[in-house]
């Protein structure tokens, strides 16, 4: 198929967003950050300014940490030796390596993450894996909320069995655009 996986993921993302009325975002892991290669964004007074093209580090963001999770223990080792991480870009930002790489863990083994106010104050973010024909995680996909808008509780009870049906959805089209 001539489709990459950011315009096959579009309208998949579109259609989340419409029905959680939240910004969604696709990335991929690129050297230590995520790189956001799908975005559908909703248009709020308060907003984070992310396009296509944006990167963050990923040990600090939702989609990184599926990223990382996708990953053996000892590669996802390398990688938190190879950043810092002796400061935060918030207050509530994992600093501990052990800690963090315990939390990449719990991550695979739940099938999504949660990052709340660890890139941004006020940012909460859910982010569930894009799978290739093999299993592998080539990609993720998230849910951007604001705080004071959506509760940890409502996120992971409302929004993310939509989300995990949406990166289900993807991952079989992409399956299916590669045959």
């Amino acid at each position: 198929s001539a489709l990459t996986l950011p315009a096959l993921a579009q309208p998949r993302l579109e259609g989340l967003s419409a029905q959680v009325g939240e910004s969604c975002s696709m990335s991929v892991l690129d050297g230590t950050d995520i790189h956001y290669v799908s975005r559908v964004a909703v248009r709020k007074i308060m907003t984070v300014n992310i396009t296509i093209g944006t990167r963050f580090p990923a040990h600090s963001t939702s989609m990184g940490r599926v990223l990382l999770a996708g990953m053996p223990d000892a590669e996802i080792r390398s990688f938190l030796d190879s950043v810092p991480l002796s400061h935060g870009l918030t207050p509530r930002s994992l600093t501990d390596k052990e800690q963090l790489f315990e939390e990449i863990i719990a991550v695979r083994s739940q099938g999504w993450a949660l990052v709340d106010q660890e890139l941004e104050l006020g940012l909460r973010s859910l982010a569930a894996p894009i799978t290739d024909a093999e299993g592998k995680v080539v990609a993720a996909i998230n849910i951007s909320t604001q705080s004071a808008v959506s509760s940890v509780n409502e996120l992971t009870g409302n929004y993310l069995p939509v989300l995990l049906s949406t990166a289900s959805e993807i991952s079989r089209d992409l399956v299916m655009a590669s045959n």
